[in-house]
């Protein structure tokens, strides 16, 4: 899996995408996975109980945020705030909870540090290395990208001692 923070183009926000997603062929938009634990569940699950835990109790950490990006193999949601602290906590509490490296595309550099800065998270990066398990027309963009160092990813993260941890059952 393949997770990143991108502003993805269009008339589309500052997005957290999932792409080249285990055991996801053949998946429509229009259907449910059936495995509880594939990664397209898991990710869309820590998804919101990140955006649940992060919150006080009565409201959720960013209050719009929508699945956006659904076809084989990818899965993205959409934050519709321009508060990248909080985005920038929520990807990472999400990283985390999937075990995943949080990737981030060079669209967000300019806001990356100022984003960290105010959610008070320290971190450094590195060049992105990834190898896409199987390339279809669904990622083939995606390998386009990495391959002209498009990305880099997020290591060394130090979260604020409060922040919550997500964990998957």
């Amino acid at each position: 899996m393949f997770l990143s923070l991108e502003f993805p183009g269009g008339d589309k926000q500052i997005s957290l995408l999932a792409r080249d997603l285990a055991h996801d062929k053949g998946f429509q938009a229009w259907m449910k996975p059936l495995d509880y634990d594939s990664e397209r569940s898991r990710v869309d699950r820590a998804v919101v109980l990140a955006n649940k835990k992060l919150g006080d109790g009565r409201h959720q950490l960013i209050n719009m945020i929508f699945n956006q990006f659904t076809w084989e193999g990818t899965t993205g949601w959409e934050y519709w705030t321009k508060d990248y602290g909080k985005v920038l906590l929520h990807a990472l509490v999400v990283s985390h909870a999937l075990s995943a490296p949080l990737h981030v595309h060079k669209s967000f550099d300019d806001e990356l540090f100022a984003a960290a800065e105010s959610a008070g998270i320290k971190l450094e990066f590195v060049e992105a290395t990834y190898t896409i398990a199987e390339l279809t027309r669904h990622n083939e963009q995606l390998q386009w990208k990495l391959d002209a160092n498009e990305f880099v990813k997020l290591t060394n993260i130090i979260m604020p001692k409060e922040t919550p941890v997500v964990e998957l059952f």
